[in-house]
């Protein structure tokens, strides 16, 4: 609980500047069009951000910090980005 987090995942849409499509994207930033939200548990988890991770195509990078509320256990995680959510069914390990 309330350690910060690397999240990856595809899907995340557009960014800012456009990424060229299916090409690795460089060290410079391309952060995502709209700004995801997370949840763990059901539980808001803060979101710094979330961009294009460099060296790869179509690979995300989220940075969370872990709700410090969640006792130790196995959670449901949940991201969503312009109204559209990531499927349900992903846990979160959570141990203090």
């Amino acid at each position: 609980p309330g350690e910060v987090i690397i999240l990856w995942a595809t899907g995340f849409g557009p960014t800012i500047p456009t990424a060229p499509p299916g090409v690795a994207v460089p060290g410079s930033s391309y952060p995502t069009a709209s700004s995801p939200t997370v949840t763990v548990d059901n539980i808001p988890a803060i979101v710094y951000g979330a961009a294009l991770a460099p060296g790869s195509a179509g690979l995300y990078q989220i940075a969370i910090q872990v709700p410090p509320s969640l006792s130790d256990g196995d959670w449901p995680i949940q991201a969503s980005i312009g109204g559209t959510l990531s499927p349900a069914g992903t846990i979160l390990s959570v141990h203090q």
